[in-house]
């Protein structure tokens, strides 16, 4: 059977639980090498350790995506042991209680926009120039369907993930010139701690992922894509 990520290095934030690691166990799957990183030492050795159960390469860091230096360092250390990034799956987010807006702490909003915004920045910026440098490389944002439409007592985590959506669309123009391609998957509601493990399996939604970081998708940039419904939306 052909592995449709032979040889690519993937870096998956947030990939020590949920959506990140099942995204990291399906790329392994396809043959890529895979680099977690997530704030919890315990839950990144354990990824880790069932990734190379699959007779796959994989690393993983302790790292707060929202802090400027660990995250060059992390960055720069993936790029040290593998050579190279491939594949960027910004995955890492926060969801803080619903609140209306009236009653939402200030730290809870900086805490939301910190993680979900700022990592994505943060992450993108360090990975960027060796992407730019082999003139190609993939880049998912995982988004959410409360970052394309409103609803109401979500406002620190809706703000993070419009912003999250305009930043995917502008940085696709912007690096679209050096082949590297930029999109944003919704992947519904997923049985992860940001959920209450409410919804589907995580497991279920990582067909998109994989079919975004391989070469069937080379000419697909600036897209925003559902995990249930991608096949239509990329025809």
């Amino acid at each position: 059977m052909d592995q449709k990520l032979k040889g690519k290095v993937a870096l998956i934030t947030g990939g020590g639980r949920g959506i990140g690691k099942a995204v990291a166990l399906a790329y392994a799957q396809e043959g890529a090498r895979v680099a977690i990183c997530a704030r919890t030492e315990s839950e990144i050795e354990q990824a880790a350790a069932e990734i190379r159960g699959r007779k796959a390469e994989c690393a993983g860091w302790t790292c707060d995506v929202s802090s400027e230096e660990p995250v060059k360092e992390m960055v720069a250390q993936v790029q040290k042991k593998f050579g190279r990034i491939d594949v960027l799956v910004n995955n890492a987010g926060v969801m803080t209680r619903p609140v209306p807006m009236t009653e939402l702490d200030v730290k809870k909003w900086d805490y939301t926009i910190a993680v979900n915004l700022r990592g994505p920045f943060l992450v993108t910026q360090a990975a960027l120039p060796g992407m730019i440098q082999q003139k190609g490389g993939s880049i998912i944002n995982v988004s959410s369907m409360i970052g394309r439409t409103g609803y109401a007592n979500f406002i620190a985590y809706s703000a993070s993930k419009w912003g999250l959506e305009g930043f995917t669309q502008t940085l696709a123009a912007e690096v679209g010139s050096s082949n590297i391609r930029v999109n944003s998957v919704d992947p519904g509601v997923v049985a992860t701690k940001v959920s209450g493990y409410q919804g589907s399996k995580p497991e279920s939604v990582t067909e998109v992922f994989v079919f975004l970081a391989s070469d069937a998708a080379k000419k697909i940039t600036g897209k925003m894509l559902s995990a249930s419904g991608w096949k239509t939306q990329v025809k």
